[in-house]
């Protein structure tokens, strides 16, 4: 497809974007009622869905029941958010199977790193991919959210470009009908307090005009000694509905996160592996209070739009333009000093050699998605057609530079540190990031994905089919500002997506389903072959469970999940005129995994999650092996290896009570509730190449040590001690209640992550 296609395809998708919802807004004929319920309505079950009226499913973008969705599909309702006190996705993940949360443990909390089915999860919200620089990731804070999807395995046919692991989309919440609001307040530990409101308000009689208002404040210290984190944010929101078919939302959103807590880990050396000076204190700061440094904010508005044509066909339109800038300085573990010369230098495990910098970046986001959803029937055949375009666009400038070790020049020089009697402050880097370095960084990026997709799902009887597919346009083009090099990239990709379900008359439906993804791959081999994009592909196949009568969910699901066309060392490379740094794809990673997942509530007042997954992550075509030298001791090859940072098994419950919504219960004591949770997770693979023993490099694979935390919630509804205080209640949270120290994970070659200690929240909330 030529660039001008592409472009006159985009005008028309923009023009499309705007004129049809203001044409859709225009009076047209009353439409008639929907006719009889299907008779499997009929019964006593629950339909569990995890929507909202009129909203659509992560998994399908269509109004389709979890228990009919041939896909392993997540959903955490607000009710769980608040009961467990979830304020960022890896807290909410903690109890989701298949899922190794807080990967970078209580020691950097600014971003949300997890691991789902083996691969880093894309992040959207609203249906919409969040986007930013290398370092302005964004990170919505929960007083936003109204629930979270979390669907495993490969997701491009509807998304795009996106790991194989699945996908994590946070659904905003939206103006209501009803009057209602919540304050809460909280304070705790670690110096921790915070304040949101919540207000909805329609704004006329009829219900067409609704108003909401988010905002709050939040401040805390760190995990790391010296470090804290700071966050305001304010979200108001305007629908308008003139009648049951057609609504648009608009949300503006404003955040700012002055200050973002620690970002440094600490070496294996003293955490997971031992230390001849001593184990490393889990509030250890490897950087520098002094020059740690990071300001984000991040400024957006969106558009959410529908219109129901008839009881056949229906129409949505989401876009979302946001703005998100940066400023991060950091100083980090680099290696250990050494002693002695010659053959006789060896580690210093006491002093370690740091690098330091960051970054500054400003970066726009533009996505939209628009799509038409068809119902119908042909013979015994009923359709649920989807068909869409949607866009992402991102361009932005980042600034950056990262030095290492000790110079003469004090504005280019990052101090060593004793880990056992540090010493903070006194000569600190520049700021100044053209001042650290000349070879300083400086570039602009443009980036642009045009995706279409058709998706069929059938329904005959109880059997439910699903089809998609989907086709990509990705551009990138990248400008060294120093230089005026320009780099242009493009690649295109298809992927597919079939599924089968069959309903049972007594709440239990198996599936099978095949997925693919793709990620945009840069690069060539060393003949000037361009890469291929990297592509994922799952096999699964499952049973869920939906006892009658509750409000709950159980899956059991199996799957073999491939991420292949991996860049990795050419084999040939230093031989026969082939550059040492040669590549080419043919890396592999085969995840298999067995998960069990539930959550609802089972009987009036009694709230069930309960979790557990398998995840053999292995390397089967890696990185070849590096040879010994005189002074390295080579590196093994990669193919056979796991996964760093990927817990082979998990597993997860988190049981609670409300005396009150039981029924049981009356006066007083039915304002009590009550919570436990327990979570297991295995030890997960991790490497460094910081040992120098006799002047030589020594690399060296560990497994981290398996952890089990408890979490708790003790709540009281004030309302019915007395009605003086009705809507008033009271909670307290401990998360890691037993305050086991712990590494989470080590997921990156040389640094590895100390969990969160103890964490005690109490909450005063006002609800009407």
């Amino acid at each position: 497809m030529t660039g001008s296609f592409r472009r006159s395809l985009l005008r028309g998708f923009l023009m499309h974007s705007a004129l049809v919802p203001a044409l859709a807004l225009l009076p047209t004929p009353a439409h008639a009622k929907d006719g009889p319920e299907d008779d499997k309505a009929q019964d006593s079950t629950i339909l569990v869905t995890g929507l909202r009226e009129k909203q659509t499913g992560s998994g399908t973008k269509t109004d389709t029941p979890l228990m009919e969705t041939p896909q392993t599909i997540t959903v955490i309702d607000n009710d769980e958010l608040v009961r467990r006190n979830a304020l960022s996705i890896n807290q909410a993940l903690g109890y989701v199977a298949g899922v190794a949360a807080n990967q970078r443990g209580g020691m950097v909390t600014r971003y949300d790193q997890l691991i789902l089915r083996g691969f880093a999860p894309g992040v959207y919200l609203d249906g919409m991919r969040l986007l930013a620089g290398p370092y302005s990731t964004p990170q919505i804070d929960f007083n936003r959210i109204d629930h979270i999807d979390v669907v495993k395995g490969p997701a491009s046919v509807l998304y795009g470009n996106s790991t194989p692991g699945g996908l994590v989309n946070l659904t905003s919440k939206m103006p209501e009908q009803v009057a209602s609001g919540r304050f809460e307040l909280q304070l705790g530990n670690y110096d921790t307090i915070r304040a949101v409101a919540d207000v909805n308000q329609p704004l006329d009689a009829d219900g067409k005009w609704l108003a909401r208002i988010v905002g709050g404040w939040q401040k805390g210290d760190g995990l790391t000694r010296g470090t804290f984190s700071e966050r305001y944010h304010v979200s108001p929101m305007l629908t308008f509905a003139p009648d049951d078919a057609t609504s648009l939302t608009l949300i503006a959103s404003y955040q700012r996160s002055p200050s973002g807590g620690g970002y440094s880990g600490v070496s294996a050396y003293g955490s997971v592996l031992a230390n001849p000076n001593g184990q490393l204190p889990r509030d250890i700061n490897t950087g520098d209070p002094g020059y740690e440094r990071y300001d984000h904010r991040a400024k957006s508005v969106e558009a959410l739009f529908r219109h129901d044509f008839n009881e056949h066909l229906s129409f949505r339109s989401s876009a979302r333009f946001q703005n998100n800038w940066l400023s991060y300085r950091q100083l980090y573990v680099a290696g250990f000093a050494t002693t002695g010369t010659g053959a006789n230098r060896n580690t210093d495990y006491s002093t370690i050699i740091r690098g330091g910098g960051g970054a500054d970046e400003n970066f726009d986001t533009l996505t939209l998605d628009n799509s038409f959803n068809a119902k119908f029937e042909t013979g015994p055949l009923k359709h649920n057609v989807l068909a869409g375009i949607d866009y992402q666009h991102i361009a932005g400038e980042n600034f950056q530079q990262f030095n290492t070790g000790v110079t003469a020049n004090p504005l280019t020089s990052i101090p060593n540190l004793n880990l056992f009697k540090p010493v903070y402050g006194g000569t600190l880097p520049s700021f100044d990031l053209t001042k650290l370095s000349s070879a300083y960084t400086n570039s602009y990026s443009k980036r642009d994905q045009v995706g279409v997709y058709l998706q069929d799902q059938i329904a005959i009887g109880r059997l439910q089919l699903i089809a998609s597919g989907r086709y990509d346009w990705y551009d990138q083009t990248t400008l060294n500002k120093r230089n005026n090099a320009m780099t242009p990239f493009s690649q295109t990709a298809f992927t597919g997506r079939l599924g089968a379900l069959y309903e049972l008359p007594f709440g239990v439906s198996p599936y099978v389903s095949y997925s693919e993804s793709f990620e945009p791959q840069t690069g060539a081999t060393w003949d000037a072959v361009p890469f291929d994009p990297v592509t994922g592909r799952q096999y699964e196949a499952g049973i869920k469970y939906q006892p009658r009568g509750t409000n709950a969910l159980f899956t059991v699901s199996a799957y073999d999940l491939r991420r292949q066309k991996v860049p990795v060392g050419d084999p040939r490379a230093g031989t026969n005129g082939i550059p040492s740094t040669a590549q080419i794809q043919i890396g592999e990673v085969r995840v298999r995994g067995v998960e069990f997942e539930g959550r609802g509530e089972v009987t009036p007042g009694f709230d069930v999650v309960v979790a557990a997954a398998y995840t053999d992550a292995i390397i089967t075509q890696g990185a070849p092996a590096v040879a010994p030298t005189a002074t390295n001791s080579g590196t093994p090859t990669t193919t056979g290896t796991r996964q760093l940072g990927t817990p082979e098994w998990t597993a997860s419950t988190f049981l609670s009570y409300d005396f009150g919504k039981s029924g049981r219960v009356a006066g007083p004591l039915g304002g009590l509730s009550g919570g436990v949770g327990v979570r297991y997770v295995a030890g997960s693979d991790g490497t460094t190449a910081y040992k120098v023993v006799s002047n030589v490099t020594t690399f060296e694979r560990f497994t981290t040590e398996s952890f089990t935390l408890v979490d708790a919630v003790l709540g009281y509804d004030l309302g019915r001690a007395t009605p003086a205080l009705q809507g008033f209640s009271l909670a307290v949270n401990a998360s890691n209640l037993f305050d086991k120290s712990y590494i989470s994970a080590c997921p990156f070659s040389n640094s590895c992550y100390y969990g969160a200690g103890r964490t005690v929240i109490g909450s005063l909330r006002f609800q009407w």
